[in-house]
């Protein structure tokens, strides 16, 4: 028994594929070949068939381009359609290649300037970043004139005669530059460690920090440690 040669047609057709940019689509035209090789005869809409499996896998590969992309599109539509594949689960086998893209002008021009738009704003983030950076550790620096003067001699190894002087410079301004102290650091920091003493241990706390600032003769801050109600502090 002759074993039946395989029935092959083919058409040409156009497809609306997705793209990355959402709602936006390409106009591809592509060539398919649908052919059919079982012992039954072939299936009425055996290119129906084909066309579809063809846009499935037009479809996978479109929906990773941006619409700005169009010779890509069309390189990996033709690395991916050449290729005879089943159609799952009809016997169908379909191939196909990309004849052109057909994408609207102003779209594209649209998508580009957005595109654009966006490694500006990247590119100027990644500016604002590193100037913050910069800014800080300077910060930082300029209030240690220790790692201030080691910064500059590492770039100025040539002049140590210049070491002591600089020195001196960087002394001045962090006296300049550094935070004022309020005229009771030490009651901030007691009315701070107050409001943060977890409520259980917070008598026995309360009491030893009242006895260290009496043995300290700092009375006034003792005075505002405050117990609760009917708890008597023994110091």
């Amino acid at each position: 028994m002759a074993i039946p040669e395989p029935s092959t047609v083919a058409a040409t057709t156009g497809l609306s594929l997705p793209s990355v940019d959402g709602r936006l689509r390409f106009t591809v035209t592509v060539f398919v070949e649908a052919r059919w090789g079982g012992a039954a005869p072939a299936p009425p809409a055996l290119l129906d068939i084909a066309l579809h499996g063809v846009a499935r896998r037009a479809d996978d590969v479109a929906r990773r381009h941006p619409l700005t992309a169009q010779e890509r599109l069309r390189y990996g539509l033709n690395a991916d359609l050449h290729r005879w594949e089943q159609v799952p689960e009809t016997g169908v086998m379909a191939r196909g290649h990309c004849v052109s893209i057909d994408t609207d002008a102003e779209l594209v021009a649209a998508v580009a300037a957005r595109e654009e738009a966006a490694r500006h704003q990247l590119v100027g983030s990644w500016v604002e970043e590193q100037r913050a950076r910069r800014t800080e550790r300077m910060s930082t620096l300029l209030l240690d004139p220790l790692r201030a003067t080691a910064a500059w001699f590492l770039e100025n190894q040539d002049k140590p005669e210049q070491v002591v002087e600089t020195a001196t410079e960087f002394k001045k301004l962090q006296e300049v530059l550094a935070p004022e102290q309020g005229p009771d650091s030490a009651g901030v920091l007691l009315d701070e460690l107050l409001t943060t003493i977890d409520e259980p241990g917070r008598l026995r706390a309360l009491t030893v920090l009242k006895r260290l600032l009496a043995e300290r003769d700092r009375h006034d801050l003792a005075a505002r440690v405050v117990f609760p109600d009917g708890d008597a502090a023994q110091y």
